[in-house]
This record gives structure tokens, C-alpha cells and sequence, in this order.
């Protein structure tokens, strides 16, 4: 044999038993998670977080996360599009990481989810992203009127 034989003093105690966590709580991580991934992947990034409880980090998960995909937008745009190989993986993969995080925190604090914060959360991002569509679109329709308006009055 080599080296000393495990005592009690040299081996770790084990860890105290768990108790299995409330069925409400099982699905309340659950549900963390999948809202995180789907809401994540539609660009709500942060909706898990504010469904456990997290109200601040999931309205600046949701904030960073828009300025991500500007950011990454406009380096793909610059760089014909090489940049979106790097963009569009951690598109898919941050959701998923971020939904774990949320599920995890869901049980470690035994929590049950709010709906009612998600449905403000998730309904004022859906209609501040509608709202920003709506806004680049008609100053789209105004630009491409000008344009067209400056260039065939040069004619």
C-alpha cells in the first residue's frame, strides 16, 4: 500500500442529507428554465430570472442582452457576416446557461415563481421591441422616400 490509510480525521464528512424539494418548487425551476430558453431565444433574455423572483437581474439580463445583439449586428454587418459564427452559438447557448442558473436559484431558495411579474416583464419587452420595429420601419419609409425624393429630382 502507499501512503497512509483514510482516518476520520483525513477523510471529508459527508454531506448532510438533502430533503427532496416541493412538488411546487420541482416545477417552478422547471418552468424557470423553459421560460428562460424560449423567452431567450426570442430575444427576452432575462424572463426565468424575473419568473424566480429576480426582478432587477432579469430586467438587465433582457437590457444587456439587446445590446448584445446590436453589438453583434452591426461586427457581423462590418465583417460580412464572419462574425455571426461567433454570435449565433452563444445566441442558442446563453439562454440555455442563463435558464440553468435560474432553475438552480429557484430551488437553492425554494422558490415558487411570480407570473405576474412576467407577464409585465415579457409584455412591456414585447411591445418595446413591436414599438422599435414600428419606429425603424416608418424612419425606413421616410429615409427611402428622401432618397428616392433627392435622387430623381437630380435627374
Amino acid at each position: 500500500m502507499k501512503g497512509p490509510m483514510p482516518t476520520s480525521e483525513t477523510t471529508p464528512p459527508a454531506a448532510p442529507p438533502t430533503e427532496p424539494l416541493a412538488p411546487e418548487v420541482q416545477r417552478a425551476a422547471t418552468t424557470a428554465l423553459i421560460l428562460e430558453i424560449v423567452f431567450g431565444l426570442f430575444s427576452l433574455f432575462g424572463i426565468g430570472h424575473v419568473y424566480s423572483g429576480r426582478l432587477g437581474l432579469g430586467l438587465a439580463l433582457m437590457v444587456g442582452w439587446w445590446v448584445y445583439i446590436a453589438a453583434a449586428g452591426f461586427i457581423s454587418t462590418l465583417t460580412g457576416g464572419l462574425a455571426g459564427c461567433l454570435a449565433i452559438p452563444i445566441y442558442i447557448a446563453a439562454p440555455i446557461f442563463s435558464g440553468i442558473q435560474a432553475s438552480a436559484y429557484v430551488r437553492r431558495v425554494h422558490a415558487t415563481g411570480s407570473w405576474r411579474s412576467v407577464a409585465f416583464v415579457a409584455g412591456g419587452g414585447c411591445l418595446l421591441i413591436a414599438g422599435s420595429i414600428c419606429l425603424l420601419s416608418f424612419f425606413g419609409v421616410i429615409s427611402l422616400g428622401f432618397l428616392t425624393a433627392l435622387f430623381s429630382s437630380q435627374q
